[in-house]
């Protein structure tokens, strides 16, 4: 029986070593259990050795095994830099595509309207050699020429302005008349020029603004002279557009003015 339990311990002994969990602390116990002789109590203690270092090595596989099988769940696993690496490349990527596709787009759309605005110019220039200027105008209210049409330079800012129109210098209060006959197609007010009108005179509308009041409705037909209203202060402003383009082409009307003052 000793000799049976030694062969035992000896057996076990020798698998520790071969799997390598065998610590320094269990080859001291081997050897104080070895040197119990033939007695029971040194075949016992090789017993509790063996299985203490057993239970050690079973407790040490079972962590190394745990430890390298890694995390159940795959989402919670490390990632690697080179897997980094590639996401950050893969969403530059995406970035620049977007933004490529974006300026793409923007330039598309900019040709668009470059086309758009060459055939309106070209359709435009055909329009010249049939349009109708007006005739002589009816100067809408007594007074001298006070600012001209086209550029001037604001008294204050001293910035470099471009006038559609002209402004008269009146009375305040002073009766204010059509300049041309047509129709009336808006009076009421217009932005920084108080209370205005706007006739419709066929191949271009007159602007007559700076008003204190409007006399005349919406639609109501009008004649050259008629009055429309009166000055709101000492100016009195008239432009004049033929229609050509979008919202008409401004015309200097000083030129068109009779000579009557």
């Amino acid at each position: 029986m000793k000799v049976l339990a030694r062969s035992k311990g000896t057996a076990a002994l020798l698998w520790l070593l071969a799997s390598g969990t065998f610590a320094c602390g269990g080859g001291d116990a081997s050897t104080a259990s070895s040197s119990g002789g033939a007695g029971g109590s040194g075949v016992s203690s090789t017993s509790s050795s063996t299985s203490g270092s057993s239970s050690s090595s079973s407790t040490s596989s079972a962590s190394s095994a745990s430890s390298t099988s890694g995390p159940s769940n795959p989402a919670d696993a490390p990632v690697p830099d080179d897997a980094m690496a590639s996401a950050r490349v893969r969403a530059a990527a995406r970035l620049l595509v977007d933004r490529d596709g974006g300026e793409r787009a923007a330039f598309a759309d900019e040709v668009a309207r470059l086309r758009a605005a060459r055939d309106r110019v070209a359709g435009e220039a055909l329009q010249l050699s049939s349009l109708a200027l007006p005739g002589e105008l009816v100067r809408p209210a007594r007074g001298k020429i006070a600012r001209s049409f086209g550029t001037l330079e604001h008294e204050r800012s001293k910035a470099t302005l471009s006038r559609r129109g002209i402004d008269i210098e009146v009375e305040d209060a002073s009766p204010v008349v059509a300049p041309a006959a047509g129709t009336v197609r808006y009076a009421g007010a217009i932005r920084g020029l108080d209370q205005g009108i706007i006739i419709d005179c066929g191949t271009y509308v007159t602007v007559v603004a700076k008003l204190g009041d409007v006399t005349l409705p919406v639609g109501a037909p009008i004649t050259a002279g008629d009055r429309i209203g009166r000055a709101a202060r000492h100016r009195v402003y008239l432009e004049v557009r033929v229609k050509l383009g979008p919202g008409g082409l401004p015309i200097d009307p000083e030129p068109l003015l009779a000579t009557t003052r």
